[in-house]
């Protein structure tokens, strides 16, 4: 399956991640899983090797055309 992009706001976006709530599962109850998944769907955990029904779902969105052109130094410590 060939990735979509789309553009939102001057972003070049495409589907990366959903963060998921898990309904039933290990004690950390979720995380990231790859691709695009739905509230119901059963995905592979990313803490163990079950896999578990999805509660809530978030997909994030990747953005493939940013740069970074400039860092910030960090404060040091006691500043």
């Amino acid at each position: 399956m060939a990735e979509e992009f789309r553009m939102e706001n001057g972003l070049l976006l495409s589907d990366g991640h959903t963060l998921v709530e898990f309904a039933d599962g290990c004690a950390d109850g979720g995380g990231l899983i790859p691709g695009v998944h739905e509230v119901d769907a059963v995905v592979p955990c990313p803490d163990c090797e079950a896999e578990h029904r999805v509660s809530n779902a978030l997909v994030i969105p990747t953005a493939h055309n940013i740069t970074i052109s400039e860092v910030e130094p960090e404060d040091e410590p006691g500043d």
